[in-house]
Parts: C-alpha cells; sequence; structure tokens
C-alpha cells in the first residue's frame, strides 16, 4: 500500500471534498478519484459515502483514518532516521532544573560548533522527557538513571547531585548546613505530578521512614514549584541546579542529608549512526564535565566513566 495514497485519502476525508483536496494537493480531479477508488478496491470496502455536497466517511472509512494516521506519523520518523536529512538533525531532551547550569551553555556551543545541524530542543519534566524519547521524537535526553533501561536505548550514567529542601525566605534553611529528611514531617509539599521520578523516590523515603507529609499542590513544571514554595503555600524539594539562580533573599534552601538524583543521558540507538546525534553526544559530554569543573554545580559530582 503507497503511503501517498494514504495521505491522498487523509486530505479527502479532512476537506469532505475530492475537487478541494485535488486542488491542495495538486492533482487533478479524475486522478485524485482514480487513487481513492483503487484505495477501495484494494481494502475491498466502501470508504466514502459520495454526494453532491461533497464525501463523507463510511464507518470503514472512519476506521481506515484513525488507524493510518499514527502509522504515518511512525513512518515519517523512521523515513527521518534513514534517509539523508537525518545526518543533518539532532533532538534532545533537558530537564528544566538544567537550565542555568548546562543548557544555556551547551546549546550556543552546538550552535556556534555544528552550524548545519537542524536543532529541536525539548525542556520538559522527566517522565515527559522519557516517553518523548520512547517515542521517537527525542534522539538525546538527561534523565534520571534507571537500573534497567528499556532495549534499543542507551545509557550513560553522568552525575549525583544532592536534592534540597527550598521554602519562602525565613525558613530557616542554610545552604551550608544539610538537614535530615524529618523535616518534612507533617509538612505540605509542592511537587510534580507522578510518575515523576523524583517525586516517587522522595515519596518511597519518607514511607520507609515512617514520615508523613501531604502534597498540598501539583504540577508539571519547575517554574511553579519554585513559584508557591517561594509565596509559602508549602515546601518543595527540587535537584541543588534547580536553586543555581535564585537569590538568597528570595527563597532559603538546603540540603537533604543522604538524598540524592543520579543523572544518565539515554541515547535512541537507532539514532547513534547520525553524525550530529555523534556530535550532539560529545559537546554534551564535553560541556557537562567543563561546567561540573567550574563548581557552578551544587554539590554534583560526576560517576561513572563517560566516553
Amino acid at each position: 500500500m503507497d503511503s501517498r495514497v494514504l495521505e491522498c485519502f487523509l486530505r479527502v476525508a479532512e476537506l469532505g471534498s475530492i475537487n478541494r483536496a485535488a486542488v491542495d494537493l495538486h492533482l487533478s480531479q479524475p486522478a485524485l478519484s482514480r487513487q481513492i477508488a483503487a484505495l477501495e478496491h484494494e481494502m475491498q470496502v466502501q470508504l466514502f459515502i459520495r454526494s453532491q455536497g461533497g464525501v463523507k466517511l463510511t464507518d470503514a472509512g472512519k476506521l481506515l483514518s484513525d488507524r493510518v494516521r499514527p502509522l504515518l506519523r511512525q513512518f515519517s520518523i523512521i523515513k527521518a532516521q534513514v534517509g539523508e536529512r537525518a545526518a543533518g538533525q539532532l533532538a534532545v531532551g533537558i530537564p528544566p532544573s538544567w537550565h542555568s547550569v548546562f543548557t544555556s551553555t551547551y546549546l550556543p556551543t552546538l550552535l556556534r560548533d555544528c552550524p548545519n545541524v537542524s536543532l529541536k530542543v525539548y525542556e520538559n519534566v522527566s517522565h515527559i522527557l522519557r516517553d518523548q524519547l520512547l517515542a521517537g521524537a527525542i534522539d538525546l535526553a538527561a534523565v534520571p538513571f534507571e537500573q534497567a533501561p528499556p532495549n534499543g536505548y542507551r545509557q550513560t550514567v553522568l552525575l549525583r547531585e544532592p536534592l534540597v529542601v527550598v521554602g519562602k525566605a525565613g525558613s530557616g534553611f542554610n545552604a551550608s548546613t544539610a538537614v535530615g529528611i524529618q523535616t518534612l514531617d507533617q509538612q505540605k509539599l509542592v511537587m510534580p505530578g507522578r510518575p515523576n521520578a523524583l517525586r516517587t523516590y522522595l515519596e518511597n523515603t519518607l514511607a520507609r521512614k515512617g514520615i508523613k507529609s501531604s502534597v498540598a499542590i501539583e504540577t508539571d513544571t519547575l517554574r511553579l514549584c519554585m513559584a508557591l514554595a517561594r509565596q509559602g503555600a508549602g515546601l518543595t524539594v527540587v535537584p541543588a541546579c534547580a536553586v543555581y539562580d535564585h537569590a538568597s533573599d528570595d527563597i532559603c534552601w538546603a540540603p537533604l542529608k543522604g538524598l540524592y538524583l543520579t543523572w544518565a543521558l539515554f541515547e535512541n540507538e537507532s539514532r547513534s549512526h547520525s553524525p550530529a546525534v555523534q556530535e550532539g553526544r560529545r559537546l554534551f559530554i564535553e560541556t557537562l564535565k567543563q561546567q561540573l569543573g567550574k563548581g557552578v554545580w551544587f554539590g554534583a559530582e560526576q560517576i561513572g566513566a563517560p566516553k
């Protein structure tokens, strides 16, 4: 079955008219009608109800439309991965907490050193980045380390950093003095919604320690977690890098004793052949080493042996 015929079928369905679809697709009306008729013959079912006012999908046509859309999207991804254009495309996923300590340095470096690369950047919470990675939309993504990464994806351990508790100014936290997790006992928390890896880790740790707290507000953006903590809506727990550019008189925060988040770089192995992905990965590791060497990333330490 020719994917171009399916694309023509979808366009006719969207516009409700073979004539309008033919104009849109730069085809003659008879040629498009023949394609639709051939598709109906191949499927052995009528796909459209025809009338003077246009065409409307039959039940079989609706089923085909629903099933074929995701297939064509996947086909487009596959074509980009194996085609010539793939060599110059790179999609990177980076958590928002990394913005000041890493992303703002990495992206200008990548654009300067790889001017011919077509770049897409996804900045989102970890579980959404992971979903986008598994869907094939992202080539490289920095997400929390997993004991058993999914098949088809390579995982390189990058670093470990402390988790910190953040509250409004005057909450009594001091960046130079770590506090125990008991600090969260009976506290209202502002946290990302499930299935966020940090939240899962924190909740499991609290449960093991018998510490009771309640999530007052769920949000899927780091910005809102920090803003709500700043306003006193509750405490939030974030990676240390998230407090890099927050003034000391704006919030107060302290490391949580014994609580760390380990980050890894996930790579879609089906895209490892791409020069753009290879260069993006190399610069990712180099930039990370440079930033850790500058000491701008509070409490972070490189682990593993990235190559």
